[in-house]
């Protein structure tokens, strides 16, 4: 004699197997993962500078600190083309505005974790006395591991600003 399931049981079966497909699954992480950007280094610990561009002509008019960790953010800010994956690097941006010399230099030496934030040393070369006057716009630009700490007197969207470049309009005629 043959023993033929009942129709409970193997609607039960297929119950069962449907479950425990979801619990395979929800159990095997098939989900949106958690992105752990960059690095978090210790307290005291520094992160290396992985690039960095100097330049005199910024076009900006004002001295600014800014962090840029995402491309809509860069483009606020054409300076200058530098490589970068926002994925695991992050810039660094620092101008001092208009100046009265090309002999004006600004560089960022050491970017470092102290308590719950990053710290940035920089230095501000300036002309030697009698230097030409010569206007300029000094910036400098460091390529850094990402890290998602907030960075001491660094803002995170650049500052509302005008730029020192404008196109002209141009005149009715040309010539006469």
């Amino acid at each position: 004699m043959r023993i033929r399931p009942a129709p409970f049981r193997k609607r039960r079966g297929a119950l069962s197997i449907i479950l425990g497909v979801v619990w395979l699954i929800a159990a095997s992480g098939c989900h949106e993962p958690r992105h752990q950007y960059g690095v978090m280094p210790r307290d005291g610990e520094e992160l290396p500078i992985l690039d960095l561009v100097t330049g005199t002509h910024s076009h900006e008019t004002q001295a600014m600190q800014v962090v840029i960790r995402d491309a809509p953010t860069l483009a606020q800010m054409p300076i200058v083309d530098v490589p970068v994956d926002f994925a695991s690097q992050m810039l660094l941006v620092v101008t001092l505005g208009r100046v009265t010399s090309d002999q004006y230099l600004v560089t960022i030496d050491r970017v470092w974790r102290e308590g719950g934030r990053l710290r940035v040393k920089t230095t501000v070369q300036t002309p030697p006395p009698g230097a030409p006057v010569a206007m300029a716009s000094p910036y400098c630009i460091a390529v850094v591991p990402r890290c998602d700490l907030n960075v001491a007197g660094f803002s995170t969207r650049p500052p509302t600003r005008t730029r020192s470049w404008e196109q002209s309009t141009p005149p009715e005629k040309l010539g006469g």
